[in-house]
This record gives C-alpha cells, structure tokens and sequence, in this order.
C-alpha cells in the first residue's frame, strides 16, 4: 500500500514524539496546540506548516530534516522499537544490535 504524503509526514511526526516518550497531549502543549491536531496530523489527515514542522521538531528535541528522514514502517511493534532506540546513547544502541544478531543468528 502506498501512504500519501501527508500520512508519511505524520509517520515522521509520530517517530519523533514517540522517541523523546511524549504524549500527544503534551507534544501539543510545548507548541501550542491541541491533541486533537497532533493526532490528526499523525494520521495524516491535516495538512501542516514548515513552521508548525519545525515547532514540532524544536519540542522533540531534534532537526527538522532530521524528523522527515524518519518516515518508517506503519507495524506498531517496530515503530516503538525505533521509538525506544531512537532514545538511548550510541553505545547502547550498538548492543542491542549485537544482541539482536545474536538472537537472529541462523547455525
């Protein structure tokens, strides 16, 4: 299935919030809206401003095109586990890689 721009932008949306652990409502509250636009914006059903974008971006702690490059997968499991990872220095990052090939090694 192919995702529309305004659903991908909000797939972005939803990686960043979810990765410095925001509730839509207080995403909403640092930019001054409402959750209810936060999570229309995440379903893409809103359209938004660059300066909304960057708002957004500001809140969450990152850049902007940072946040668009963020367009990933709809599964919820990997959405929160990129959400999670997303979260943690480098060096844990690289263990649970490590972890990870491990778990997933073929003998």
């Amino acid at each position: 299935m192919a995702y529309t721009t305004l659903q991908r932008v909000g797939n972005a949306v939803r990686h960043t919030r979810l990765s410095q652990d925001l509730t839509q409502e207080e995403l909403a509250e640092l930019i001054g809206t409402s959750y209810t636009y936060i999570s229309s914006l995440e379903r893409g059903q809103r359209n938004v401003t660059i300066q909304t974008l960057d708002r957004i971006a500001q809140a969450c702690r990152t850049d902007l095109f940072r946040m668009l490059q963020l367009d990933g997968p709809e599964d919820e499991t990997i959405v929160e586990m990129l959400a999670l990872l997303m979260s943690r220095d480098p060096l844990d990052r690289k263990k649970v890689l490590n972890i990870a090939r491990e778990m997933f090694r073929t003998q």
